[in-house]
Parts: structure tokens; C-alpha cells; sequence
């Protein structure tokens, strides 16, 4: 694993959340009852899409990135890039479905950064892949 497999699967685990998030709460118009729900589904679909692209991971024979890593970035994802513009969708038309899971996987990219700096800077530029 080096740094530019944690940056891929951080912005695959916010496209995953992003796409989870718009089946469960969005599209079939779910309403949680109360914030703990809305809360709670939220983390448990962060976490489902950490462990979706551990898995994805595992079965292609890629470099596993570590749940520690993903989950956090899933978390954080489901609410800076991924909370606003989910609650402000103007429509359900394609092209705003796509732009959110697109903010996702950014937002993914994004928060797997600081887990890739510090992986870089930590094992050095010339760590090979375990």
C-alpha cells in the first residue's frame, strides 16, 4: 500500500457513500423521524461504504487500505461535502444525482489526504507496496 492507493479508495468510499445515501434517504424519500436516526444511518452508511471498498479491495487482489483510515474519511464526508448540497437538491434529475456523487468521491479524495501525508512521510517516497 502506498500513498496513492489511500487517496483512490478515500474517493471511492465518498462516491459509494454518496451513491448509498442517495438509495436509502434521498431517492425513496425517507423521512428520519428524529436527528439520531438521521445520525446514526448516516455513520452505519459510512461504514458500510468502508467496508464495501475493503472488500472491492481484498477480492481484486489490490492493496488493502485499513478500515482505520477509511472509516473516518467516510465520516467526515458524509458531512462536510455530502450533508448540504443532499438536503438542497433542487430535483432528482440525473445530472444533480451525478454532481453529488461526484462531491462525494471529491469530498473522499479530499479527506484522505492527511491519512496519505502521513503515510508518505512516514514510510518515505520509496516504500514499495506490501
Amino acid at each position: 500500500m502506498n500513498w496513492k492507493h489511500i487517496l483512490f479508495s478515500g474517493a471511492a468510499t465518498g462516491a459509494i457513500l454518496a451513491i448509498l445515501i442517495l438509495v436509502v434517504f434521498i431517492l425513496p424519500e425517507v423521512d428520519p423521524e428524529s436527528p439520531a436516526i438521521l445520525c446514526g444511518g448516516w455513520f452505519l452508511l459510512a461504514v458500510l461504504s468502508a467496508s464495501i471498498v475493503n472488500q472491492l479491495s481484498k477480492s481484486a487482489n489490490w492493496p488493502e487500505v485499513s478500515l482505520k483510515i477509511l472509516i473516518p474519511v467516510g465520516c467526515v464526508t458524509s458531512i462536510l461535502p455530502l450533508l448540504g448540497p443532499i438536503f438542497g437538491m433542487p430535483n432528482f434529475e440525473p445530472i444533480t444525482l451525478a454532481t453529488v456523487v461526484a462531491m462525494g468521491a471529491a469530498g473522499g479524495f479530499f479527506w484522505s489526504i492527511p491519512f496519505a501525508m502521513w503515510f508518505f512521510f512516514r514510510n518515505g517516497r520509496t516504500a514499495e507496496e506490501e
